[in-house]
């Protein structure tokens, strides 16, 4: 876990003071983890759209919880093997005493969310608990690396013709701050069945390529898509953060607008093969109004526009060489 100095900008999720954010990856295995930390804690919610769902224990952060203040987020490759990454997150956790094993009030929490890379990665030849483990080793407030990393590696997109059609996904982050010092960021694994569409253009960046084409869309192709037989095999998950303090209620809705962000990239977007989650953080540490509805609601609204550019961010970075 490395603070370091902030002399130059950053427009990632490590921006928001008191997070860091850490990436592990086999390039034997082509896996991968990424794991956001909160030392102090965070209230957590989460949003989960996709139709095939990965994930780590979120029945604890469902609305009318009372465990919903936890210290670390993965995200994680390997579909259901990544989910035990989990396990070395909590020994890290205990190990640097952020968290304890015996107090009631002070064990490990930890959330998190697969995706499906096994079109190319190699789950069973890598440990799952030791990438989650190394993940929080390599944890820092430094400027987000983005691109083909961590719970990125093997990620792709525009898979509804199948996988041999597609382009590379990856990891991408942006995060923005206000003039009052309020701050909202996001982290995004993006594993899309869809393609990615620049919001601003309505440019296709990253998707299929049918044989003797460009990128083409799903409408397109749709008798090839009917007569195909792909069950699953995507899903984008990923984190929205404020500093702001809210309730565990309005940070689940947070994270219901941020999903918006992901409507506005992916096209098709959230399908019976993906397993779309988006995670809410509320740090807690900016105070100057209290939480209220227009506050959650701005919130929201910035949230999704970061997660649209970390969506876009993600394959630009992943697709440069």
């Amino acid at each position: 876990m490395h603070e370091v100095s902030r002399f130059v900008e950053n427009n990632t999720i490590t921006r928001l003071a008191g997070l860091l954010v850490g990436h592990a990856e086999s390039k034997k295995a082509l896996t991968g983890c990424t794991v956001v930390i909160c030392p102090e804690g965070a209230i957590v919610g989460c949003d989960i759209r996709g139709g095939y769902p990965g994930t780590f224990d979120t029945q604890s952060i469902e609305a009318t919880r009372s465990y919903v203040r936890k210290q670390a987020v993965f995200l994680v490759g390997g579909d259901v093997f990544g989910l035990v990454a989990a396990d070395g997150i909590q020994r890290w956790l205990i190990e640097k005493k952020i968290a304890d094993a015996k107090s009631p009030s002070k064990l490990p929490g930890v959330v998190g969310a697969n995706i499906y890379d096994l079109d190319f990665s190699k789950p069973t030849k890598v440990s799952y608990s030791k990438l989650g483990y190394l993940a929080c080793v390599n944890a820092s407030n430094r400027t987000v690396k983005e691109g083909r990393v961590g719970a990125g590696i093997s990620a792709t997109v525009g898979k509804f013709l199948g996988i041999q059609y597609s382009s590379r996904g990856g990891i991408g982050s942006s995060a923005i701050s206000l003039g009052n010092g309020l701050q909202v960021g996001s982290l995004i694994v993006t594993n899309a069945e869809g393609n990615i569409i620049d919001p601003k253009t309505g440019i296709t960046l990253a998707g299929a390529r049918w044989p003797g084409h460009d990128f083409v869309e799903l409408v397109d192709v749709s008798e090839e898509y009917l007569r195909s037989d792909r069950d699953g095999g995507s899903t984008t998950v990923g984190i929205v953060a404020t500093n702001a303090r809210l309730s565990h209620e309005h940070t689940i809705k947070v994270a219901q607008m941020a999903s918006a962000g992901l409507a506005r990239t992916i096209n098709p977007v959230h399908t019976c093969g993906d397993g779309d989650t988006i995670f809410g953080l509320s740090m807690g540490t900016w105070m100057r109004i209290p939480d209220s509805r227009n506050l959650v609601s701005l919130i929201g609204s910035l949230a999704a526009e970061q997660v649209a550019k970390s969506v876009t961010r993600s394959v630009k970075m992943s697709n440069t060489d």
